[in-house]
């Protein structure tokens, strides 16, 4: 039974169930139809309630959106914390670790690229700009050229984006991930170990 499919918040529920049940649907119905053809009132219909209801919890679609993104990307963040290496130098294993871990967040993902609007645009820079400062403790190699660090975390985002959309499931996601994760490892690895022979020969 997919978000949409839930039933009717017509039972007794907590008010903190009911709106965490409100952003599951919103989240459902940006990701399935683009969050600029997603109203109320389509939210209300998906939950078979009135839109007053969804009202008395948030004002716009945009609130959603930040509640969504407030509540979900810091949990992500320390998903991914532990993956960063002790020793503080990257590797291609640690690339292909992030990549893969990036799948795990399918819904996020495409939450932050169901739409086209300011809102969105000002989102996806903040998430780059999160996850470049994120790894910046951890970079060497790139450390005399910091746009390296801004190119890496543009490919490996565009490439997990690509890779969770379609109707592919998880599992099938995760499989073929799991040849793309290897590849790019060694695709970022590499790029930075001749990024790094170059600086010390100038």
């Amino acid at each position: 039974m997919t978000m949409l499919d839930s039933p009717s918040p017509a039972r007794r529920l907590s008010a903190e169930n009911r709106r965490e049940q409100i952003l599951e649907a919103a989240s459902a119905l940006f990701i399935e139809k683009g969050f600029e053809a997603v109203g109320m009132n389509d939210i209300a219909r998906a939950l078979q309630t009135s839109r007053p209801t969804v009202y008395g919890y948030f004002t716009s679609t945009e609130d959603m959106l930040r509640a969504l993104l407030a509540g979900r990307l810091p949990a992500m963040w320390e998903r991914l914390r532990p993956l960063l290496p002790a020793s503080g130098e990257f590797q291609a294993g640690t690339f292909s670790a992030l990549f893969l871990a990036l799948l795990h967040e399918r819904e996020l993902l495409l939450l932050l690229h169901s739409g086209g609007g300011p809102i969105f645009r000002e989102q996806r820079a903040d998430f780059l700009r999160q996850l470049q400062e994120w790894t910046t403790p951890y970079r060497r190699a790139e450390a005399r050229q910091p746009q390296t660090l801004h190119l890496i975390t543009l490919l490996l985002e565009a490439a997990a984006v690509e890779a969770v959309r379609g109707e592919q499931s998880e599992a099938e996601v995760q499989a073929k991930g799991k040849t793309q994760a290897r590849v790019l490892g060694q695709f970022i690895a590499g790029g930075m170990a001749g990024l790094s022979s170059e600086m010390q020969l100038s």
